[in-house]
């Protein structure tokens, strides 16, 4: 039997505490060879804010935005090209993407795993275990996870990597420079281009596409980014 070479997580980015006033985490797929710093990231967005889209895509494993990961298999290279098949097309079949307003890409995700499951991919009851996430909070999808004894790994501490615009020490020693906002540092800005995409939506009057509305919310800041 060939070895596992891959693995197979539910990847986890935002907050999404409700309590809080967030809007939901994100989630999606992740398909990735042990030790790359990349994955073939399947989900599904809504860049017009009226329907969602499966959007696949090649991107870092690791990001600012990853609250974690749950990894559901370790498959060997042929299981692996199964399972980013099958799920392409469950991707591609309209039929399995929810109803904008009415289910999100946590929906989705668990109607993936379930048919992942059908298909031996993932353990039994994978399916349902990830239904039973809909709406939960990132902390609380942790806790569940490593109560059900399944491998979580941690996101990065911060959203934000890079010099900051402003430092304390600045303020105390008289030499405040101007505090540019976070969406402007490019550092930044490329994480969350990786995560969002191309840009989608109307021409501006400079010819130029605006920035796509992120496709989830994990705090104020973010649902006020692209406002700004």
């Amino acid at each position: 039997m060939e070895s596992p070479t891959h693995g197979l997580s539910i990847n986890i980015y935002g907050r999404g505490d409700a309590k809080l006033g967030d809007g939901p985490s994100h989630m999606g797929v992740a398909i990735y060879k042990h030790g790359s710093s990349t994955c073939e990231m399947h989900h599904i967005r809504n860049p017009t804010d009226e329907d969602f889209i499966y959007d696949p895509r090649t991107q870092p494993l690791e990001d600012p935005v990853l609250k974690g990961r749950c990894e559901l298999s370790s498959l060997s290279s042929e299981q692996a090209q199964q399972a980013a098949s099958l799920i392409s097309a469950f991707g591609n079949d309209e039929s399995n993407i929810p109803e904008f307003g009415v289910g999100n890409c946590q929906d989705w995700v668990a109607g993936a795993v379930g048919m992942l499951e059908h298909a031996g991919i993932v353990s039994l009851g994978e399916g349902e275990f990830w239904k039973s996430m809909i709406n939960k909070s990132s902390g609380e999808m942790k806790n569940e996870c490593l109560q059900g004894k399944k491998k979580w790994i941690d996101g990065p501490e911060s959203t934000y990597e890079g010099e900051p615009d402003a430092k304390f020490a600045d303020r105390e020693q008289g030499t405040v420079k101007p505090v540019g906002k976070l969406a402007q540092n490019e550092v930044f800005r490329a994480r969350m281009q990786s995560l969002l995409g191309p840009k989608a939506g109307r021409e501006t009057d400079h010819g130029e596409k605006p920035v796509e509305r992120p496709f989830y919310v994990s705090s104020p800041f973010f649902s006020k980014m692209n406002d700004e």
